[in-house]
């Protein structure tokens, strides 16, 4: 189905597949890749699953390759214009997103992020997040790990899928154990997983930081 749309029998509130595993109770994934070549790899098969189940694809991206999820999609067969045009295919970049205003604000990218997956009333979301703008900046590392914790409240009320990516070579090791702790499941090795070191959201916070609340 090369212009999108979904199979005959399907239904768009049926639990998403991804690499072996099952996104049911919990829909927030972190996915650890090594390089773009191989993120692509990973996630083709979530992207052209979410076409062929008429969902929303939704990439926040590098604003320097803001073209090639479009580009991706053309490779994998899909008529990429007409997703587009359907708004079936959005491309977001982080300037627009994460980094608005010239700088990471958690409070405001939440209040984003819940606008956009409360205004869909269509089609499922699957979103894809690449990560990198926070490669090289150290400043937001805190900000971003209890970003990415909050981020649980919200994705709980919502059935929409995100994956958030992080290149492992970009960021240090403590980093990436911190964030690993702030989702429920994760892709690495190529493999789906419900995150053994997942820590509740209001507990991690409480944690780091003593406070309570955060919802």
């Amino acid at each position: 189905m090369a212009s999108g749309g979904r199979r005959v029998g399907e239904r768009a509130d049926e639990p998403v597949t991804l690499a072996g595993g099952v996104l049911d109770r919990y829909r927030h994934v972190c996915a650890f890749v090594n390089g773009h070549a191989e993120e692509e790899a990973l996630l083709d098969p979530f992207v052209r699953s979410g076409v062929e189940h008429g969902d929303r694809l939704l990439y926040l991206v590098d604003p320097a390759e803001s073209a090639a999820p479009v580009r991706r999609l053309r490779e994998l067969g899909f008529d990429a214009g007409r997703l587009l045009e359907r708004r079936l295919a959005e491309v977001r970049t982080w300037t627009d997103t994460y980094l608005r205003g010239g700088a990471f604000d958690p409070d405001a990218m939440l209040q984003l992020l819940d606008g956009v997956l409360t205004a869909s009333a269509g089609p499922r979301i699957r979103m894809v997040a690449d990560m990198g703008w926070a490669a090289g900046l150290p400043s937001v590392a805190d900000d971003l790990i209890e970003f990415e914790a909050r981020a649980n409240f919200l994705h709980a009320r919502h059935r929409h899928v995100v994956i958030c990516a992080y290149d492992v070579g970009q960021f240090d090791g403590a980093f990436v154990v911190e964030i690993l702790r702030t989702h429920p499941m994760v892709l690495i090795g190529g493999v789906l997983h419900e995150n053994p070191f997942f820590v509740a959201p209001d507990e991690l916070l409480r944690e780091r930081d003593g406070s309570a609340g955060w919802e």
